[in-house]
């Protein structure tokens, strides 16, 4: 996981170049984490101050990101393995560097060319249309005006315009190129390998006095404890509130009124397929004849009113088994040029044959239920459960803002709670990352406590559904242990490090004594390792089976040939060192050249591209002036 993740950081960082962009909102709440510093500049890239909130928006932003895509598997570790930090604070110099360039190169944004941007954006769309309620909704939530988003999503199409001129410049790749490449990735290898694990070697070595000492001075910071906390809280719940709120029918029809098109069952269309698919792999030769099949079952559907036993006989879709049923669709479901074919038609009738990204369907409209307005009384259960949510979130809102007000002199939650019969809670001492209980593990509660002094209390925490209002109750700093503490951990950790190195000598002399002549299958036997066989596989496949990932063997694998089977080198992978020998080649077919050219080639002048654009980037950074404010940025 953490390989991947590494690997795609650059690209998937470069797109969050556009971080102000769109629909990924940065949360503007809390207190700052280094409130107690002079707040200045993270960086400044030929005189443009990146401000510290900015980076630190963007560094908070990007680690609630990965929680969410990586749920339990992300951790603490994992910033510093990834070099979030770093990648942040690049990403946000590249993002002005860029917008500089393009504003050399006399590129810029026209009104008419920001309005479609913005228009196009997904969540300020209802029913695939520009709703502009929901854009002014989006932008209260995220306190930002019209104007601050509209100025970053201009930046944005600016860079968009900026990198895309960039990368036009690389688009060719020649016939040799492709065959080169193609041969390489496709065809197979087989090794023969033994393996030497330095956990077997472990019983033959020690960790003496000395040797303990020395590697706990040279490595103390690893042993290093975390920042511990322990926090009071208030707990503001809207779910306390909604049984006393009233809500009149006067505010129930009013809130109907104003979102009448919320309460409309969209256009509904029960539609039947007939799909053969096809895609960029085929040839052209192959797409004219899936095409050919497609108008000869149209001909045959027009002759028949089965359109079910027509699905269940010819078409590739897996709806087949049941007469090709899509069931009922709406507006924003279909492809584009699909949804507006069908729009257009008259229960019964049956479309041509259409071209989509799956291939060539046949569709035939079965039903039509027409847009229908919901009544408000049929709403109104509805509504009335909304607006008991939103008045009973306000008033929990008001609530925690009136406590803090309060409580910002005494700080004295526990009598606040009495008084007020408001819950409060004491959590156990934790570390940012710790699961707490009824909270989970929440970025913005770390975040606040972390920047809490002793017995001061944060202000109104907004973790949804609830609000919270934090004290620090205690602290334990960081701290580096004594020898004595770790010392069992340090000896297993020099004991590790030294069943490491033998375990490297040993698969060296084993692959020096190969090279020299020795047969593989007799040595393993004269030393006591067993050897087996990977099995053919390619070398782009990621994986040698039975080993490891590739992506640190490249090299390696590239070198090995019949005439030059055995490597340089040791392989290092998770389970230890591995010795191998070329065993079987199988070159790649050439005849399935042609039907792989085009995806190759796509995907070789992405590369180039890429390549071209990070070089043009590096470039920008070598010329500029960039100076970075370490204290602020190091975490």
């Amino acid at each position: 996981m953490l390989r991947i993740l590494r690997e795609h950081a650059s690209s998937w960082m470069l797109k969050g170049i556009l971080i102000l962009v769109a629909v990924t909102f940065i949360s503007w709440g809390g207190y700052s984490l280094i409130r107690e510093k002079k707040v200045t500049y993270a960086a400044k890239v030929n005189g443009v101050n990146i401000e510290w909130k900015e980076y630190n928006d963007a560094f908070q932003n990007a680690i609630k990101q990965y929680r969410e895509a990586l749920g339990p598997s992300f951790s603490e570790k994992m910033i510093e393995e990834l070099r979030l930090r770093e990648q942040i604070l690049d990403n946000l110099i590249a993002k002005i560097l860029i917008l500089q360039e393009a504003k050399r190169l006399g590129l810029f944004v026209p009104d008419d060319e920001l309005r479609r941007g913005i228009e196009s954006i997904p969540a300020f769309q209802v029913n695939g249309q520009f709703d502009k309620r929901s854009y002014e909704r989006a932008l209260r939530i995220n306190r930002m005006t019209p104007e601050e988003f509209e100025e970053s999503q201009r930046e944005s199409l600016l860079i968009s315009k900026a990198v895309n001129l960039i990368k036009m410049n690389e688009g060719k790749v020649s016939e040799e190129e492709l065959l080169d490449i193609y041969l390489f990735e496709n065809e197979r290898l087989n090794l023969t390998f033994l393996k030497v694990a330095p956990d077997s070697l472990k019983s033959q070595v020690n960790a003496n006095e000395i040797e303990i000492k020395d590697y706990y001075q040279k490595h103390q910071e690893e042993f290093r404890t975390p920042t511990f906390v322990q926090i009071q809280y208030l707990l503001f719940r809207p779910s306390d509130f909604e049984g006393k709120v009233q809500i009149s029918l006067d505010e129930m029809k009013r809130y109907y009124d104003a979102r009448k098109d919320t309460f409309k069952i969209p256009k509904q269309l029960k539609v039947k397929e007939i799909l053969i698919k096809a895609g960029p792999q085929d040839t052209s030769d192959q797409l004219e004849v899936k095409k050919k099949k497609a108008q000869e079952i149209l001909e045959k559907v027009k002759k028949t009113k089965d359109f079910s036993s027509l699905a269940k006989q010819y078409s590739e879709a897996e709806n087949a088994s049941k007469g090709g049923d899509w069931g009922w669709v709406q507006k924003g479901m279909m492809e584009e040029q699909i949804e507006s074919v069908l729009f257009s038609m008259k229960a019964g009738d049956v479309s041509g044959v259409l071209t989509g990204r799956e291939g060539f369907r046949i569709l035939k409209l079965e039903e039509v239920k027409e847009e229908k307005q919901q009544p408000f009384e049929e709403m109104k259960d509805q509504i009335l459960q909304a607006l008991k949510k939103e008045k009973a979130k306000a008033k929990a809102s008001q609530k925690a803002d009136d406590a803090f007000y309060s409580l910002f002199r005494n700080r004295d939650l526990e009598g606040y709670s009495r008084e007020n019969d408001i819950p409060i809670k004491t959590t156990g001492f934790f570390k940012e990352g710790d699961e707490i209980p009824e909270i989970g593990k929440n970025p913005l509660f770390y975040s606040s406590a972390f920047s809490l002094k002793s017995g001061e209390i944060s202000a109104v925490v907004n973790i949804p559904p609830n609000f919270y209002i934090l004290k620090l109750l205690g602290k334990k700093d960081s701290q580096i242990p004594p020898l004595s503490e770790v010392k069992e951990e340090v000896s297993r950790r020099v004991i590790g490090n030294k069943a490491e190195e033998k375990a490297r000598q040993v698969a060296e002399d084993l692959l020096n004594q190969i090279r020299a002549g020795k047969n593989i299958g007799d040595l393993a036997r004269e030393k006591g390792y067993s050897f087996e066989e990977t099995g053919f596989f390619t070398r782009t496949i990621g994986v040698i089976p039975k080993i490891g990932p590739t992506r640190d063997f490249m090299g390696i694998l590239a070198s090995l040939t019949e005439k030059n089977p055995i490597p340089k080198e040791v392989l290092r992978a998770k389970d230890g060192y591995f010795v191998v020998k070329l065993s079987g080649y199988e070159p790649a077919d050439v005849n399935k050249f042609q039907s792989a050219k085009k995806n190759l080639e796509k995907r070789l002048i992405y590369q180039k591209q890429e390549e071209l654009f990070q070089n043009w980037l590096e470039q920008l950074k070598a010329k500029a002036k960039i100076d970075i404010n370490k204290d602020l940025t190091k975490g």
